[in-house]
């Protein structure tokens, strides 16, 4: 059982934890890190989440992202998720700080790492993931338009693209 640490809404450790899926108090927070990985094409490397995921079955998501766990920091859970999910060992200190975005009752922080990589010579977490492969921003858009992507706020994604496309 993952143990989670709380965080109030300046994105602040309270010094509470709780077991993953037990209920939170009040404005109490939890805390999810994502990654985008990008290429030299201005593409977003996304995943295919399983069909036996709970949440988002069978959608595109974002390249990797995870709760943060216990004592863990943020762009640590990042880099763990990213080689957790695809197989991609990135050191933390590589991982670019963009933003956090709140979300129900997480705090999405986002992380921008840059890669080539051919989707296919990956390796997957099969349990968590079906498949990946390059996005274009218009396909992050279409395909979330027509409910085959996780429904992020589309103006954060549009800032990872534009930052992205910026170096």
């Amino acid at each position: 059982m993952e143990i989670l640490d709380i965080y109030n809404p300046q994105h602040e450790r309270t010094g509470r934890s709780i077991r993953r899926g037990e209920p939170l108090e009040g404005d109490e927070r939890l805390l999810v890190a994502h990654v985008c990985v990008m290429n030299g094409k201005n593409q977003l490397l996304a995943q295919k989440r399983q069909l036996t995921k709970p949440h988002y079955s069978g959608c595109w998501d974002l390249s990797a992202g995870g709760f943060a766990l216990s004592g863990e920091e943020p762009r640590e859970a990042a880099a763990r998720e990213l080689k957790e999910e695809l197989g991609l060992d990135l050191p933390p200190e590589s991982l670019r700080f963009l933003f956090t975005e709140p979300f129900s009752y997480v705090l999405d922080d986002y992380y921008l790492a840059f890669a080539e990589v051919d989707p296919a010579t990956l390796t997957l977490e099969t349990e968590e993931v079906a498949e990946a492969r390059w996005f274009s921003l218009d396909e992050v858009k279409e395909s979330m338009a027509e409910g085959r992507f996780v429904d992020y706020p589309l103006p954060g994604i549009e800032r990872v693209f534009r930052i992205a496309a910026e170096g």
